[in-house]
């Protein structure tokens, strides 16, 4: 008997550890039901979740052989069905009973014996295991008969209740895992949104750029595809890096809504002047994306798209791969779609010269490796 006890405190110390780490509550059940059936060698095993909004228990799954299963009329239940009610309303009556046996209800004189009863019969249930958080009821398990046809030993139960109160903890920790990782995706969603109507609104300032932000975010993003393809941007996470990178592309140029509209729409080339106020326009940017945190990383390729390799670009001279790999791609596909783009000053470049004038400006304008995956991508189509 030490021995078996022994073996499934192993058992129970090993589920505890692996249900904590789950933050799925469907990925959990399975886990739940499955080490019930291999511990306590059972026909099925089935649980039934509290559900907030239903204001009901919920059969989320169930395990066991074929035909043993809770059936499928049996998904939901009210809090005024007997198994329920034997907890949540009399379980202060007996508060050493954290299980309810088929056995004890054919002795019991309970008012609700036999509904009870019929409920266990008509679902081949030999015994229950509720869950309590607090002093609310947020499961009930329900097990099959053991496979060898022997009645639940008191020491079988008795772990099982010890292993209900981690399975609790585990149910609430995954929810609350789950309930954050939708209030994420809800922020995300909302800020991408903000980050269109940012994008659109620096269009909708600079009418000789229509579509220029659109195009630059799909050619940054076609070139870090290459670049990926091609090994040079291992050691990072490369998904984060694409979602930094497909933001900055899209607010490169939003400091353009603090340059006045005479100089963006200046139908003449710029005086050196109106250059140099124009330039002003990445530092502008930088510091409108600075009062959101989530823009920490896609303010680097906003500031420093218009630096040069050879270290002769603005706003700080970087040089090399001391210019942030973001804005490193942003530059040539910022270049590119500038030097192909009609403008009320001059006529857009032949697609074979603008390829063929950052070729020439690999090492000294743009990173030899972004124009390698750059030419790479026009090969393929890409751009």
């Amino acid at each position: 008997m030490q021995g078996e006890q022994s073996g499934y405190r192993k058992e129970l110390e090993k589920a505890a550890k692996q249900m904590i780490l789950i933050h799925r509550v469907d990925t959990l059940v399975k886990i739940i039901l499955r080490t019930t059936i291999r511990i306590l060698r059972i026909e099925h095993a089935s649980l039934l979740l509290f559900d907030e909004s239903r204001n009901a228990y919920v059969a989320h799954t169930s395990r066991g052989k074929a035909g043993l299963k809770i059936p499928k009329g049996f998904t939901r239940i009210s809090k005024e069905n007997p198994i329920i009610r034997y907890f949540t309303d009399w379980r202060s009556q007996v508060p050493e009973t954290d299980y309810l046996l088929l056995s004890q209800i054919k002795d019991s004189l309970d008012p609700f014996n036999e509904e009870l009863k019929e409920q266990f019969l008509l679902h081949n249930i030999k015994a229950c295991i509720p869950g309590f958080f607090r002093n609310k009821l947020i499961f009930v398990l329900f097990l099959g008969g053991k496979l060898d046809g022997r009645d639940f030993t008191a020491e079988e139960l008795g772990f099982m209740s010890v292993l209900s109160s981690d399975i609790v903890m585990a149910i609430q920790n995954a929810r609350l895992f789950q309930d954050l990782d939708e209030q994420l995706l809800k922020n995300k969603n909302l800020f991408l949104q903000t980050v269109f109507a940012l994008s659109s609104a620096i269009e909708a300032k600079d009418l000789f750029t229509q579509g220029h932000t659109e195009r630059v975010t799909h050619y940054s993003l076609t070139v870090a595809t290459e670049l990926k393809a091609m090994d040079k941007i291992n050691g990072m996470d490369t998904k984060r890096f694409f979602e930094n990178l497909r933001i900055s592309s899209l607010l490169h140029d939003i400091g353009k809504i603090g340059i006045p509209e005479a100089i963006l729409n200046k139908k003449d080339e710029l005086s050196e002047e109106e250059r140099e106020q124009m330039k002003k326009h990445s530092l502008i940017g930088a510091r409108i994306l600075s009062e959101v945190d989530e823009f920490y990383e896609p303010i680097l390729g906003v500031k420093y798209h218009h630096e040069r390799y050879d270290g002769t670009g603005y706003p700080d001279g970087l040089k090399g791969e001391g210019i942030p790999l973001i804005a490193r791609v942003i530059a040539v596909a910022d270049t590119f779609d500038a030097m192909t783009t009609h403008r009320p000053y001059r006529a857009s470049f032949p697609k074979e010269e603008a390829i063929s004038i950052i070729h020439k400006e690999s090492g000294r304008q743009f990173d030899p490796a972004i124009v390698e995956a750059f030419l790479s991508a026009c090969k393929k189509g890409g751009i």
